[in-house]
Protein backbone atom coordinates (compact mmCIF):
# COMPACT_ATOMS: atom_id res chain seq x y z
CA UNK A 1 0.00 0.00 0.00
CA UNK A 2 2.47 2.63 -1.13
CA UNK A 3 1.50 6.28 -1.00
CA UNK A 4 1.95 7.55 -4.53
CA UNK A 5 1.12 11.17 -3.83
CA UNK A 6 2.27 13.78 -1.39
CA UNK A 7 -0.23 15.77 0.63
CA UNK A 8 -1.55 17.39 -2.58
CA UNK A 9 -1.79 16.71 -6.30
CA UNK A 10 -1.19 18.73 -9.42
CA UNK A 11 -3.76 18.28 -12.15
CA UNK A 12 -1.24 16.24 -14.19
CA UNK A 13 -0.65 13.89 -11.24
CA UNK A 14 -4.18 12.50 -11.70
CA UNK A 15 -3.00 10.40 -14.66
CA UNK A 16 -0.28 8.75 -12.56
CA UNK A 17 -2.73 8.32 -9.69
CA UNK A 18 -5.30 6.76 -12.04
CA UNK A 19 -2.76 4.19 -13.31
CA UNK A 20 -1.84 3.08 -9.79
CA UNK A 21 -5.47 3.14 -8.69
CA UNK A 22 -6.44 0.86 -11.58
CA UNK A 23 -3.71 -1.63 -10.65
CA UNK A 24 -4.78 -1.58 -7.00
CA UNK A 25 -8.46 -2.12 -7.85
CA UNK A 26 -7.76 -4.87 -10.37
CA UNK A 27 -5.73 -6.76 -7.72
CA UNK A 28 -8.07 -6.09 -4.79
CA UNK A 29 -10.20 -8.81 -3.22
CA UNK A 30 -12.64 -6.54 -1.38
CA UNK A 31 -14.13 -3.06 -1.42
CA UNK A 32 -12.58 -2.54 2.02
CA UNK A 33 -9.13 -3.17 0.57
CA UNK A 34 -9.74 -0.52 -2.11
CA UNK A 35 -11.09 1.94 0.45
CA UNK A 36 -8.07 1.41 2.72
CA UNK A 37 -5.67 2.04 -0.15
CA UNK A 38 -7.47 5.25 -1.10
CA UNK A 39 -7.46 6.45 2.51
CA UNK A 40 -3.73 5.71 2.78
CA UNK A 41 -2.91 8.24 0.04
CA UNK A 42 -1.85 11.57 1.58
CA UNK A 43 -3.49 13.61 -1.18
CA UNK A 44 -6.88 11.99 -0.43
CA UNK A 45 -8.86 14.00 2.10
CA UNK A 46 -11.98 11.79 2.27
CA UNK A 47 -13.37 8.56 0.84
CA UNK A 48 -16.98 7.42 0.84
CA UNK A 49 -18.46 4.32 -0.77
CA UNK A 50 -21.75 5.30 -2.41
CA UNK A 51 -24.72 3.55 -0.84
CA UNK A 52 -25.99 2.26 -4.16
CA UNK A 53 -25.05 -0.46 -6.63
CA UNK A 54 -25.49 0.40 -10.31
CA UNK A 55 -27.28 -2.64 -11.68
CA UNK A 56 -25.51 -2.76 -15.00
CA UNK A 57 -23.73 -5.74 -16.47
CA UNK A 58 -21.34 -6.06 -14.69
CA UNK A 59 -22.64 -4.22 -11.61
CA UNK A 60 -20.78 -1.02 -10.70
CA UNK A 61 -19.77 0.64 -7.44
CA UNK A 62 -18.73 4.24 -6.87
CA UNK A 63 -16.32 5.70 -4.36
CA UNK A 64 -16.65 9.45 -3.83
CA UNK A 65 -13.13 10.78 -3.21
CA UNK A 66 -11.96 14.28 -2.25
CA UNK A 67 -8.43 15.22 -3.32
CA UNK A 68 -6.28 18.12 -2.16
CA UNK A 69 -4.63 20.02 -5.03
CA UNK A 70 -1.36 21.98 -4.94
CA UNK A 71 -3.23 25.30 -5.06
CA UNK A 72 -5.04 24.40 -1.84
CA UNK A 73 -8.36 23.62 -3.46
CA UNK A 74 -10.29 20.40 -2.93
CA UNK A 75 -11.73 18.48 -5.89
CA UNK A 76 -14.17 15.61 -5.79
CA UNK A 77 -13.88 12.69 -8.18
CA UNK A 78 -15.90 9.51 -8.63
CA UNK A 79 -13.96 6.24 -8.77
CA UNK A 80 -16.16 3.83 -10.72
CA UNK A 81 -15.49 0.12 -10.30
CA UNK A 82 -16.94 -2.97 -11.97
CA UNK A 83 -17.85 -5.66 -9.46
CA UNK A 84 -17.05 -8.92 -11.26
CA UNK A 85 -18.07 -11.33 -8.50
CA UNK A 86 -15.99 -13.83 -6.52
CA UNK A 87 -14.09 -10.97 -4.82
CA UNK A 88 -12.93 -9.63 -8.17
CA UNK A 89 -13.01 -5.98 -9.28
CA UNK A 90 -12.01 -3.94 -12.30
CA UNK A 91 -11.29 -0.22 -12.52
CA UNK A 92 -13.68 1.52 -14.92
CA UNK A 93 -13.09 5.26 -14.65
CA UNK A 94 -12.11 8.25 -12.56
CA UNK A 95 -14.57 11.00 -13.39
CA UNK A 96 -15.71 14.42 -12.26
CA UNK A 97 -18.58 14.48 -9.83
Amino acid sequence: MNDMCTDSLSTNDFEIFKTRLAKTINNAQSLDEIELWLKSQQCVKSVQLAGYLLKSNPPQRDFIVEFSLYDGSIVTRIVNIYELGKQSFQFHQLSNQ
